[in-house]
């Protein structure tokens, strides 16, 4: 993540659950401002992980993921795993036919 100014951890603390309750209620540009702030990778994982198995948009799951600090190669590879985990589990539902 880029370089910030570190925060007290008190401060990051209240950030990070604000964070948290933006994402439930689905206030995801929010979230996305707050865990940035924050310098929380979990929580921008998340959102990556949202974006991309909810909401398809894999342009943007990518952009979290580096925001996170991985690089962009991981992120595409991490990506793929999981289409390929989805495949094989829908495959096994549905009895390998």
């Amino acid at each position: 993540m880029a370089d910030k100014p570190e925060l007290d951890a008190e401060t990051r603390s209240a950030l990070i659950r604000k964070g948290k309750e933006c994402f439930k209620r689905g206030e995801l540009e929010l979230a996305e401002r707050v865990f940035l702030t924050a310098s929380y990778a979990d929580g921008l994982k998340r959102l990556a992980d949202y974006y991309f198995r909810k909401l398809k948009n894999v342009k943007k799951a990518v952009e979290l993921y580096r925001a996170a600090g991985g690089k962009e190669e991981e992120a595409i590879y991490e990506l793929i795993a999981m289409g390929i985990k989805r495949l094989l589990a829908d495959d096994e539902a549905s009895g390998g036919k």
